[in-house]
């Protein structure tokens, strides 16, 4: 386990995906990270690479050739090496292998720099593209919430509120890909679930169609306990956030995830440089992202 600690934050981590296992008050040991119960979900905060959510028909098309990528892609389980630490801060890198150029035919260089800054530990992720055209690939944050004081007879495990001004979800169906009405966009038909506050529910109703996803609406999103208190604040520049629990079930946890991408859309089966929210990095360029996770 990798540990970095200030004053105010102790964060661990794993060189098993590069993954954030803690991340705790310092002076009162309280943890803020979901602990990865296997009741509910055993992750804690994986990173999603070169996919987010899921391909139509399992498949991406590169240069002419289908490709099979797991849904949310593969470097969450394979094992990062640390390239530097310090006291406060540490970087992950991982490069692609050949065997997986079967999957994802790109020659890159992955990382991912953790470091604390007052009370917020900031994840800053850089994609390297080296070879010799464009690359194309999404990438997504994943933290969970650890929800307190959770109680399953209890209606409602917590709130979120959102910062942005949301109007619309997208929603996933068939394969986990996004609905779609003559091949484009509908979203004005999924209204946010909101109370009498403006405030989003954390409950089983809010999660029956198992995702929240919205796309260019907000630039972070704030988890409430059920008291009314705010917890941790998780901020990105990601042009899609999906807020996810258990399907029908009350959970202990919410992820608040940062997407630069999105799922396919039903039936899609263009170019992986087609894809929505795509991203790319020039031949032997690099691609920038990040998201943050604030103590509040």
């Amino acid at each position: 386990m990798i540990r970095i600690e200030n004053k105010q934050l102790v964060a661990e981590f794993s060189e098993h995906g590069a993954e954030t296992q803690s991340i705790r008050d310092a002076r009162t040991g309280r943890e803020y990270l979901w602990q990865g119960d296997a009741r509910w979900w055993d992750g804690r905060s994986p990173i999603l690479f070169p996919i987010t959510g899921g391909l139509w028909n399992g498949t991406s098309r590169i240069g002419g050739k289908p490709f099979l990528i797991p849904k949310h892609g593969y470097v969450a389980s394979r094992e990062w090496s640390v390239a530097e630490q310090g006291a406060d801060y540490v970087v992950f890198a991982y490069e692609g292998t050949e065997a997986e150029r079967e999957v994802f035919p790109y020659d890159y260089r992955l990382s991912v720099r953790y470091q604390l800054e007052g009370n917020t530990l900031r994840a800053d992720i850089c994609v390297e593209n080296k070879g010799e055209e464009a690359m194309y690939f999404q990438l997504g944050g994943h933290p969970g919430i650890m929800l307190p004081d959770f109680k399953e007879e209890e209606p409602i495990d917590g709130f979120m509120r959102f910062e942005g001004k949301p109007d619309h979800l997208l929603r996933a169906g068939e394969q986990g890909c996004i609905e779609v009405e003559q091949g484009t966009l509908q979203p004005k038909h999924f209204p946010i679930p909101m109370n009498e506050k403006g405030l989003v529910p954390l409950c089983e109703e809010t999660f029956a169609n198992e995702a929240l996803i919205l796309e260019e609406q907000i630039a972070a999103a704030v988890v409430i306990d059920k008291l009314g208190k705010e917890m941790v604040r998780v901020a990105s520049g990601a042009p899609v956030w999906l807020f996810w629990s258990q399907q029908n079930q009350h959970c202990p946890y919410v992820c608040c995830e940062p997407w630069y991408g999105l799922p396919d859309l039903q039936t899609f089966e263009g170019d992986i440089s087609e894809r929505a929210y795509i991203q790319s990095a020039p031949a032997g360029g690099t691609w920038k992202g990040w998201y943050s996770v604030e103590i509040l």
